[in-house]
């Protein structure tokens, strides 16, 4: 039970594809599979002994120098010396390089797609589609990636696998901290608009702030939080030239933002495009209505009016209507979270997702589950 994982960089655990490919490996672990971990380029946190199995560093530079190639391919003969078979590779430049590299070691490769391709590039694009032959398979986190990959890389449908992201099944102890309000207290009690996100401009936080002027100008009692890391200075200067700087705060990075989601109220997500958003799976677990964009695998997750609400991107005004629907009605907050906590327990679990991830490894190469 042999298994390589080979990723661009590996920043910190806590982003969202290195915190799956995380989830991944130590499940593997328990599961008894044996799992190399390789990265093409060092960072501070690869360099540290936090990571669960120790970290090879192949020192490999840009797609177009051939010493790269070289490189990988020296690694994946020794992939195949040690008995590894298969190699799920994560991020651009390893998507490329690994597959043709691989093949001729005869190891066999997956690689992933988790976003809605906004790195594409031409020559990325026309690297790809050379390569992409040598792919053995690809894992996508939702059906729009998969389509999209589809579009613009090539891929046969025979070749994509659509496996969400999986969390553990511990919500219980994520429950809604709105019960405790009643009466007076949830009167005077601001409504909790929030959001965990990167402050950068494809998660469009400008437009959440606008929202939260227009709901405040309406004279409803809200507060805006913000939890992600960035330069606040420009979404700060929006807040005040709206005259609401006094309702909203910036939190910063968090290694642990659901114990920040469980203040919400309600939870959004602004973002121009996404993927398989695991902002939106710490909101379902933390029994939080969602407001999100109709973007991505936004809509696999959320169900117009039942769990959630979508918008159109960019439309600040049915933003605002959205959160004033939920702002002036807690039952259907709670109803909303209750169905997201509910959600949870099956097509997010991180046995779920384990179990399909071995499933496809078995299929690509018979037997490699009882090696």
């Amino acid at each position: 039970m042999k298994l390589a994982i080979v990723m661009d960089r590996y920043d910190n655990p806590y982003a969202g594809t290195e915190s799956q490919v995380l989830k991944l490996l130590e499940g593997l672990q328990e599961k008894g599979w044996d799992v190399r971990f390789a990265v093409f380029r060092e960072t501070d946190y690869s360099r540290s002994d936090a990571f669960p199995v120790e970290i090879e560093h192949l020192g490999v530079a840009s797609i177009s120098n051939p010493r790269s190639w070289w490189t990988v391919y020296r690694y994946a003969r020794g992939l195949a010396e040690d008995g590894y078979r298969v190699v799920h590779v994560f991020f651009n430049d390893a998507s490329v390089i690994c597959p043709p590299m691989m093949r001729l070691a005869s190891v066999k490769t997956l690689i992933s797609r988790r976003d809605m391709g906004f790195w594409y590039s031409g020559l990325y694009l026309r690297a790809l589609r050379l390569t992409d032959r040598f792919v053995h398979g690809v894992v996508c986190n939702s059906k729009a990636v998969a389509e999209i990959t589809a579009r613009l890389e090539g891929v046969p449908a025979s070749k994509l696998h659509v496996i969400y992201n999986g969390y553990p099944n511990d919500i219980q102890t994520y429950a809604s901290n709105q019960d405790e309000l009643t009466g007076l207290a949830a009167q005077e009690h601001p409504c909790v608009i929030g959001i965990v996100a990167n402050l950068r401009p494809i998660k469009r936080i400008g437009d959440l702030i606008e929202a939260v002027a227009r709901l405040n100008e309406l004279g409803r009692n809200v507060e805006l939080r913000v939890v992600g890391g960035g330069d606040q200075a420009p979404y700060l200067q929006i807040a005040e030239q709206l005259g609401i700087a006094h309702l909203v705060r910036f939190l910063g990075s968090q290694p642990e933002p659901e114990r920040y989601i469980r203040e919400f109220d309600i939870a959004a997500l602004c973002s121009e495009t996404e993927g398989f958003s695991n902002a939106i799976i710490e909101y379902l677990r933390c029994g939080k209505p969602v407001v999100c964009s109709n973007t991505g695998g936004n809509p696999e997750i959320i169900a117009e009016g039942v769990n959630g609400y979508l918008y159109d991107v960019g439309d600040v005004t049915a933003l605002a209507d959205r959160f004033l629907t939920l702002v002036d009605d807690p039952i259907k907050r709670e109803t909303m979270g209750r169905a997201n906590r509910e959600q949870m327990f099956g097509r997010y679990s991180l046995e779920a997702m384990l179990n399909q991830h071995i499933r496809l490894y078995q299929n690509v190469e018979p037997g490699v589950a009882e090696a």
